[in-house]
């Protein structure tokens, strides 16, 4: 679970508004988001940042899981799958971690990729 560990540190912690509607999920879907008379609903504004950091750690884990599985499959059925068995969900873990890049600040990501730049040639 070190991968989403690592994921959820760096992303936006989870609002009180957010925890709030997933724990009252049945109730906000009933009354529609009301929170009071002349009070916008509280599904209403922009979806945060959060949520789609989120969404993307949560399709690359659900990816690399599927690269582990078919690892698995290859090496106790040897023969029984080909590359692009391996290489299709492999992609899908790339796409998804560039998502969840995108959403990172550029310096954030230019340190990064300094840092793990550095590693290499040492």
């Amino acid at each position: 679970m070190a991968f989403k560990r690592i994921l959820d540190e760096y992303s936006d912690p989870v609002s009180y508004k957010q925890k709030f509607m997933d724990q009252n999920a049945f109730l906000v879907y009933y009354s529609k988001g009301f929170d009071g008379p002349n009070r916008p609903t509280m599904e209403s504004g922009e979806v945060p940042k959060q949520t789609y950091q989120y969404g993307a750690r949560n399709d690359a884990w659900t990816a690399y899981n599927d690269v582990l599985a078919e690892l698995a499959f290859c090496k106790k059925e040897m023969g029984a799958s080909n590359v692009e068995d391996i290489l299709q969900p492999l992609n899908r873990t790339v796409a998804a971690l560039d998502d969840y890049l995108s959403l990172a600040p550029p310096s954030d990501v230019k340190e990064a990729f300094h840092i793990l730049t550095a590693k290499q040639i040492n």
